[in-house]
């Protein structure tokens, strides 16, 4: 007797499946990309006016946005300190 893949989110067994379906439906494909997704958290950062130009030029040097700019040194020194 064949073995019976299971779907890898909900385990329902998936008999009539194709053979390289990971899921039983789009419901269980969306909770299994939901839950391998990275969380993102939303940050706001608050700068001083002399603070934001002096970020804003370093950034400018730099070719990126100053979105980009912090993001890029947040995400460096989280890097280094592990």
């Amino acid at each position: 007797m064949p073995e019976v893949k299971l779907c890898l989110a909900c385990n329902k067994p998936m008999t009539g499946f194709r053979s390289h379906a990971l899921t039983c439906s789009s419901t269980c494909r969306g909770i299994r990309w939901r839950a391998n997704k990275t969380p993102m958290v939303p940050v706001k950062l608050a700068f001083s006016a002399t603070h934001f130009a002096a970020i804003g030029s370093a950034a400018e040097s730099y070719g990126v946005s100053i979105s980009q700019f912090v993001h890029d040194r947040v995400v460096h020194s989280m890097e280094c300190s592990q």
